[in-house]
């Protein structure tokens, strides 16, 4: 079966280290890049990008201009019943050895079972808990099981904890430590940085699977599936990193964590512009938030007994 990969697109600096991982693997078929560019110079990125490899796809819509409410409008392109599409965010910026080869082997077998098949996604509310629960990682910090945790998507200190710690368990080998038994996910939203659905069933299900509003997510996560009585599945066992939420962006990009996952992908670091944090800021680290709460704090490590981690 093709597999086509889809994201909405795109910023360059994220772009530039997903396409590394998408373009060396023969496994993807095509990359539809939805053209939801906010500038210029990103949009001209997309073109310089889809003329390095034949098999990347511009898509177009009137209107998208950067905004979340027209991305579901581009689902219209996932028309092949041949193909399995997988959706993947733009700022996806790690994916494991072979990720594509084994997501497909995973899923194929799993036909009809459920109706979205994602992979573990590090920074992603619902697989944060799981990780906390299931796997040989240490989380220390609130967390709620739902797309928009009010502690870890929410804010920047969860990913500003775990991406460090994420990071090294990759340097050293240790990414068997996160992983985690498969899960299904049932009448819960859940953030679809990395969701993949048969073409077969997108055609044979019409304007019933098209989002009839503006929230894709929670109609393709939760409401769909709710509707057809069919859950969506986590691969417990594969894993993606999503670099951040919107109120996440700002703090992380004043790191060099985006750096690092350059780094692993053996790419020169991004040229891009810094987050500043204010001097007064810094020396505030106990600032609170609009809601007159502190931001929730995290310890994050991994365990010491590496015994039964698989990698």
């Amino acid at each position: 079966m093709k597999l086509i990969v889809v994201t909405p697109a795109g910023r360059e600096k994220y772009l530039r280290v997903l396409s590394h991982h998408v373009l060396k693997s023969s496994r993807v078929h095509e990359w539809h890049l939805w053209d939801n560019c906010r500038n210029e110079q990103d949009r001209a990125y997309l073109r310089q990008l889809a003329s390095s490899d034949p098999r990347i796809r511009i898509k177009t819509l009137p209107g998208a201009n950067g905004s979340f409410d027209v991305i579901g409008r581009f689902f219209r392109f996932c028309d092949d019943p041949e193909a399995f599409y997988l959706r993947l965010d733009d700022d996806i910026v790690f994916l494991e050895d072979g990720f594509f080869e084994k997501y497909m082997e995973r899923v194929l077998p799993e036909r009809g079972s459920a109706l979205w098949y994602a992979p573990l996604i590090i920074n992603n509310a619902i697989c944060n808990t799981f990780i906390k629960y299931l796997s040989a990682v240490q989380v220390e910090g609130p967390l709620t099981c739902q797309a928009m945790c009010p502690f870890s998507w929410a804010h920047p200190t969860f990913p500003l904890a775990m991406h460090p710690v994420f990071i090294e368990a990759v340097r050293t080998g240790r990414l068997g430590d996160f992983r985690v038994p498969d899960r299904e996910v049932s009448a819960s939203r859940f953030s679809i940085n990395a969701i993949g659905f048969f073409g077969s069933e997108i055609v044979e299900l019409g304007d019933l699977f098209h989002p009839p509003g503006d929230d894709e997510e929670e109609w393709l996560s939760a409401i769909l599936p709710v509707k057809l009585g069919r859950p969506g599945k986590v691969f417990g066992d594969l894993i993606a990193v999503h670099f951040s939420f919107y109120p996440q962006e700002k703090a992380l990009l004043g790191t060099t964590i985006l750096e690092d996952y350059y780094d692993l992908a053996g790419l020169p670091a991004p040229v891009y512009k810094k987050t500043v944090v204010r001097l007064k800021d810094r020396l505030r680290p106990w600032k609170k938030n609009r809601n007159g709460t502190p931001p929730p704090k995290y310890t994050i490590t991994l365990s010491k007994d590496r015994a039964g981690t698989r990698r």
